[in-house]
């Protein structure tokens, strides 16, 4: 900002120094305009006063004083002239001894006036001489009354009275108030002028705040009129640019994080299948070498199927986490339709019910009506749905019973999977949907997560909430259509 306040002082200096001096000469010229006015003036009124002394009073009277009744009669002609003209200090006049034998005013400083030469006037005519005295429009002149008797009179202008000088404060009172409009419209120019272009410069640096801040949808607004509208239009396209940069540098970040994020679980998953392969091989090998061992000794058949079972209980575990393995892996790309939540829902529940009657549980479905459909691949929500109900079921056990239910919330069709089993802690609740995390006995620990991947694959949640001694809920969140 200091820029501004330079340019505002600069600009005052300017029109201070322009302005003030035109101020000055325009007052100079009026000064010497109203002087020799107030010159011409006093000379002509001592002229008039000369001829209006010599028609109305005989001067002969003035040899050496005036008598009372002479000096009263010029007092009152003097006076009326005094009142016409305001101009008027004194007037008195001057006999061949330098004394004052009249004077207009009753009580006179002084008693004696030396008379100038003709030299010492500043000003003359024939008749009288002007001289100058202190103040602008202040002047004394003196002519020659009467030759005879050497008789001169003196008139002494004011300028501190009168009409020159009234006009002459006029015109001072005016000039100060156009300086001081002047001023103050300059002032207001500056600032309007610092305002003006202070504001390109205040929308770039809003501009530069928003890149610096990585957003890039900022735009400035600007008209064709505007003198930097040129310059605004390359800076929102160099925005628009850098946003359309960020938004692929992001996509490209995502996708590399995601493509990290995979190579680290499938790293982790690796880790966790060959832990979980490692023992049913061991088992196997065991077994194998018992069960040799036992047919070669010709030990009863009893005995040797007892082993058999444990080699199919192993092939079947270990099928089962690698198949776990693969699901994750490799889910396959979904093939979306049109689908009805509550027919998945049907298959689901047909396709467990041999298990649940085995198992002594009462599997019962609350359907919703009127549903909307969803957008996903019926086969994968399917199978990720069957995995949550035998969880569920495996949580349950016997006597207990397993809720499927379906509703539609706003926007949303939501499948909800609740058990009456034992719940889930809180402290185990955040490791649930980890690899090969399990609450259960025998469970793999893949359920869950590959559930989850084939929700979240068909744009669906899975959420899980549990409370330990009122049982498990999971519920599927898909997009109504």
């Amino acid at each position: 900002m200091k820029i501004f306040h330079r340019q505002l002082i600069l600009t005052l200096l300017f029109f201070v120094l322009i302005f003030g001096s035109a101020i000055y000469f325009a007052k100079e010229g009026l000064h010497d305009s109203i002087s020799q006015l107030s010159e011409q003036s006093s000379l002509l009124l001592a002229a008039h006063l000369k001829t209006y002394v010599a028609s109305n009073l005989n001067t002969t009277a003035f040899a050496a004083s005036l008598s009372a009744a002479d000096e009263a009669r010029l007092r009152q002609l003097l006076l009326i002239e005094t009142n016409r003209f305001k101009i008027i200090e004194d007037l008195f006049f001057v006999n061949a001894q330098n004394q004052i034998i009249f004077s207009l005013n009753p009580n006179p400083v002084v008693k004696t006036f030396a008379l100038p030469r003709q030299d010492d006037s500043a000003n003359s005519t024939k008749e009288v001489h002007l001289s100058k005295r202190k103040g602008i429009g202040s002047f004394e002149c003196v002519w020659l009354q009467d030759d005879g008797i050497n008789l001169h009179g003196v008139l002494r202008t004011r300028s501190e009275s009168g009409p020159l000088r009234s006009t002459l404060l006029d015109l001072n009172l005016k000039l100060y108030l156009i300086g001081f409009a002047g001023v103050l419209g300059a002032l207001l120019l500056a600032l309007l002028g610092s305002r003006v272009s202070k504001s390109p410069l205040h929308n770039m640096s809003r501009a530069m705040d928003n890149i610096d801040k990585r957003r890039y949808g900022f735009r400035l607004k600007w008209n064709k009129e505007e003198e930097f509208a040129e310059v605004y239009q390359k800076v929102n396209l160099a925005l628009q640019r850098m946003e359309q940069l960020d938004t692929a540098q992001r996509a490209a970040v995502e996708r590399r994080n995601k493509a990290f994020n995979e190579l680290k679980t499938v790293t982790r998953f690796l880790d966790m299948l060959s832990h979980e392969i490692k023992n049913p091989l061991h088992a196997l090998g065991i077994n194998l070498d018992v069960l040799k061992t036992k047919i070669d000794k010709g030990q009863p058949r009893e005995s040797t199927l007892k082993h058999v079972e444990i080699l199919e209980h192993e092939l079947d575990h270990l099928q089962e986490v690698v198949q776990g393995f693969l699901s994750y892996v490799r889910p396959g790309v979904p093939k979306k339709e049109k689908s009805v939540v509550n027919e998945i829902i049907k298959r689901v529940c047909q396709t467990i019910s041999a298990d649940a009657e085995k198992s002594k549980i009462r599997v019962e479905t609350r359907l919703g009506k009127g549903l909307h459909d969803v957008m996903l691949d019926p086969n994968q929500v399917q199978q990720a749905l069957h995995n949550i109900v035998i969880n569920a079921m495996h949580a349950t056990g016997e006597g207990g019973k397993v809720t499927v239910r379906s509703w539609e919330k706003r926007d949303k069709v939501l499948i909800a999977v609740r058990d009456t089993g034992a719940g889930i802690p809180k402290d185990q609740l955040k490791k649930i949907f980890d690899f090969y995390y399990t609450t259960k006995k025998n469970g793999t620990g893949l359920g869950l997560p590959v559930s989850k991947r084939i929700v979240e694959g068909n744009n669906g949640q899975l959420l899980l909430e549990s409370a330990v001694g009122k049982g498990t809920t999971v519920t599927f969140i898909f997009p109504a259509i």
